[in-house]
Parts: C-alpha cells; structure tokens; sequence
C-alpha cells in the first residue's frame, strides 16, 4: 500500500460526504499520490463507486480535511465502461495505470480484468489485420498493452502524457510498471480458452489463424479510437461541471503540464518497439532499420553503401557499414518492392506445375518461419537480424562466397571444377523432403557454398507439405536453361540425381519427368537438352 492508514481512513470518510455511505459501492485512490510522483500541493485522486447513480458520473473539487478530485460513477456505468467503452473509458482508462483500492477490492479487481481483457482483443485484432501471418512469430509482452493504450489515450487527451511518463520514470515507475501489467496478464490467461492466444511468462503469443485480422477490422478500429475520443471528451465536459474558480484551477494545472513536456519515454512513444521475436529485433517504423542495423552491429560512427545483389528481378540489397576498423555487411529484402511482381509473372508462367505466393506478409512469414525451422533441423541459413513488419521487410547476416549457379556455369562452360556440390544440395534437399517441407524456388543461385557447406538464402516461397516434385524439376529444368552442353549437364543432373534418389523421394522423380513440371520449361530447352533429361530422370524412376 502507498497510502497510509490515515490517508486512507481520511479518504473513506471524504467520500461518504460526496454520496449517501449506504450507496458506496466501492472506493479507490488513484495519480500521483499512489504513483509516487505527487508534488507537496498534488490534490488526491478518488474514484466513488456509487450504486444507482442519477448523474451517471461526475466530478467533485474538495479542499478540506484534503484536496481532492474525487470522480464519483454509477457502478453500472463502470462495468459498461469496461466493456464497451460506454463513456469513451473516461473513467476504466485510470484502471490502467497503478491505483489502491480502499473499499471493496473485488470490484475493482473484476471491473480491471474485465477492461484489460478487451484492451487485450482490440490490440491482437490491429496486430493481426497489420501483420497477417507474420504475427504468430511476434511475442506481445504484457507492458505492450499498457502502452499501446496509454499511448492511444495520450494521443486523444495530450495533458493525459504527463502523468503517464512520470509514472513509469519515477523512482516507483519499474514497480509501477509490474503492477500495472499484472492486470494483463491474468486477462490473458482469462482470455487462453478462446484459443487466439497462448500466455506465456513473457507475454502472449497470437494465433492469427483464430483472430483473422481484414481490413473491416481495421477500420472499425480506427472509427472506434476515433468515437471513444468524442465521447470522452463529451463525458470530460459533463462530469466536470464545476464554478468558475475550480475551472480556473484545473486550466492552469493542465496549461503546466502542457508546458513541461515530460522527457522521451520510448515505450510511451512507440509501443511497437517493445514487441519481441524468437530471432531478431522488430523494428516498428523501417525509417529507423539503419540506425538500429548500426546498433545490434556496434557502429557508432560509420558510412555505408548499397548494391543489389542475385538475378536483375531480385527484391534484395547489400547493405555495407563500415567504420574506421572494420566492415559488416547485411542483406535487406523488401517483400513490397515493384519487382516482387516477378511472383505473380512465374506464377502465370508455371500455373499449370506450381503455384508461387505473392502476397508481401505471406512471403515474410515463410522465410522468417522456415529460416528457423530448417535451421532446427541442422541446415545452415543466415542469421535473421531484424524484421520491419509494417513495410515488409527483413534483414539477415550477409554469407559471403560463390553461389552454387556459378560453379554449374563454370563447369558446364568450361568443365572447370567438379559436381561435388551439386551432389551435396541433392542430399540436402533429400533431407528436406524427408521432413515434408518443399523449398519452392530450388535455383542453384539461391545457394552459397561456404567453407561450412551450403547456405540456403531465399525461402520465401518455401512450406511444409509444399510440391517436392516441383523443386526437382525447377533445379533440373531451369539449370539447363539455353545451354548446349548436354554431356555436362547430364553429369550435373546424375549427381544431383543420385545423391537424392539415395534418401529422396522416389514418387516426386517420377512426378517430375511429367508434362506438368516439363511443359513450363520446354521453350527454353533445346530438344536434345529436353530429351537428355528425360532419359536421366526415366533411369531413377
């Protein structure tokens, strides 16, 4: 308790001046004076449950024994409060914040759960309809909804950020910080039975599949933020009824607050921030993705440059820091960028053998979700480094060295080298198959050869249960693509053949040979090119 037993006894007694004591229903201090960043002439903050109350809510200005603002409502408008937001939570919005019950607990504490479990539903849905997919990868800590809605409601009433900042930066403000976010996570294990969520120790964990997020969600928030703001402020101005002289004094105090802007409280100002990944920062708005690449890197003071890198439709960047010591690179993939077109192209293209994800979230999820799947399993993928959900983008560690395309052209044009590492994405992508997960887009050049193996870079197009007969014929088929060096490329395709036939899965070679997989390449295969293949394939099948 932050009161005193005195201060308490004070305020009970205060209280039954304002309403009939039979009709207390429950009492319950709030501010400054129980955060712990009240001045010497800070007035005491009451809310008066009142039962059966005509005027619904209203505030009253006291000066003796104490000062005080009390903020008397009819229980049952609370409770609707909490619900709907029937007074624009002009009132259950204190509840948010840390506050010490003085009479009946139990309805204060029902009336929290209630509020915060909405709190809870309304940020998943804004998640989920912003996010998609990509939200089941996000861990939403408990002091997320705090702020996210502290920093809505600071928005609507701007003198309202005062309070908020001191709460969580006074000398209380970590204590406060627990106490606060308690609420929410009982109302997320009171919300677990819905089977939308997951509460763990940390924070929740969202199921978009059972909150499907559109864009009439959306918008009904957007109007509900903006309906809440009205009727708050309608709300503001029919409980303060209040003389002149009282007016007066609440005018000055808000103008004070106004003018001392309370320091920068990162959680406050962007509640994104404190949203967590298994692997990787979030960062909330990409203006800040090199600023904050600079940080998790260690450059303090550092340049950088830019290239594109992989074929000329690729949707991914080199980016370079480099400070007077030394120089880290890292790979930026933008899944809005024009030329993710390319998808929808191949897709039209290959309609009748695959079918390629274009949807930007879609295409985020699969590489953010099976980079650490696949990695779980032992292959070897860049380190995922930070992720820009709202703009689609997603920023691994760069792996440096040739891609496995290269060494196929070097030995197809040249003879040069060996088709070792042909035969070692064989067994890998045998591997892969085994464990009912299709990579989607198997060209050699989205594989680097490092001196621990094979690196795969581009998974976006990859998911379990996905087409294995499509990878082997889009490696096979697109590997040959326009070149004349049968004898070559038939060693290149016994290799690989032969390595996966050893663990693969027989049925998708077969699958393979077909037209469906064959047709979409035929015009860029010579017909001896085509029909060597086919005898290749034809002999494991």
């Amino acid at each position: 308790m932050r009161l005193t037993a005195d201060e308490r006894r004070t305020l009970s007694e205060l209280a039954g001046t304002l309403i009939e004591p039979a009709r207390i229903a429950a009492i319950a201090a709030y501010g400054s004076k129980v955060a712990g960043y009240s001045r010497p002439d800070s007035d005491y903050d009451l809310i008066v449950v009142s039962k059966r109350f005509r005027e619904g809510v209203r505030y009253r200005y006291i000066d003796t024994p104490v000062a005080a603002s009390a903020l008397i409502v009819d229980q049952e408008m609370l409770d609707q409060d909490a619900r709907s937001s029937y007074l624009g939570e002009f009132v259950v919005g204190r509840l948010l914040n840390v506050y010490e019950p003085i009479a009946n607990p139990d309805l204060f504490c029902a009336v929290e759960l209630q509020y915060k479990k909405r709190v809870i539903v309304e940020a998943l849905l804004e998640l989920s309809s912003d996010y998609g997919e990509f939200g089941r990868h996000l861990l939403v800590p408990y002091d997320y909804f705090l702020f996210d809605k502290l920093h809505r409601r600071a928005a609507i009433y701007p003198p309202a950020a005062y309070s908020y900042v001191h709460t969580y930066t006074c000398a209380l403000g970590d204590e406060n910080r627990g106490i606060s976010t308690s609420g929410f996570e009982a109302a997320a294990q009171a919300l677990q039975p819905g089977g939308f969520l997951r509460a763990e120790s940390s924070g929740v964990k969202l199921l978009p599949e059972k909150l499907k997020g559109d864009a009439f969600t959306r918008v009904h928030s957007m109007f509900s933020v903006t309906a809440r703001g009205v009727t708050q402020y309608a709300v503001h101005g029919y409980a303060g009824r209040v003389g002149p002289s009282v007016f007066s004094r609440e005018a000055l105090s808000k103008l004070r607050r106004m003018r001392e802007s309370p320091p920068p409280f990162v959680p406050l100002e962007l509640p994104r921030s404190l949203l967590r990944l298994e692997e990787g920062s979030v960062v909330p708005d990409a203006s800040f993705l090199v600023k904050e690449l600079a940080r998790l890197l260690g450059f303090e003071s550092y340049s950088t440059r830019e290239r594109d890198i992989g074929e000329p439709y690729s949707t991914t960047r080199v980016l370079t820091f480099k400070d007077a010591a030394r120089e880290k690179a890292v790979v930026v993939k933008n899944y809005t960028d024009v030329r993710s077109l390319k998808w929808a192209l191949l897709g039209i293209w290959a309609s009748t053998a695959n079918k390629f994800s274009t949807n930007p979230v879609s295409r985020m999820d699969r590489e953010y979700g099976m980079t650490l799947a696949l990695r779980a399993k032992g292959v070897l993928v860049p380190p995922i480094l930070a992720v820009a959900p709202a703009e689609r983008i997603l920023v691994k560690d760069f792996v440096g060295g040739p891609t496995l395309a290269s060494k196929i052209n070097d030995f197809l044009k040249e003879g040069l080298g060996s088709t070792e590492s042909v035969a070692a994405y064989g067994r890998l992508m045998a591997g892969i198959h085994s464990w009912g997960i299709a990579l989607g887009d198997t060209k050699p050049s989205n594989v680097i050869l490092s001196s621990h193996g094979l690196y795969l870079t581009d998974l976006e197009q990859a998911v379990p249960g996905g087409d294995k007969a499509w990878d082997l014929a889009e490696f096979l088929y697109y590997t040959a693509k326009l070149s004349v060096r049968e004898d070559a490329m038939k060693k290149v395709a016994v290799s690989f053949l032969d390595s996966y036939a050893g663990s693969g899965d027989g049925s998708s070679i077969a699958k393979a040979k077909g037209q469906k997989y064959f047709g979409p390449f035929r015009p860029f295969l010579t017909p001896g090119m085509a029909k060597m293949l086919k005898d290749v394939i034809s002999a494991y099948v």
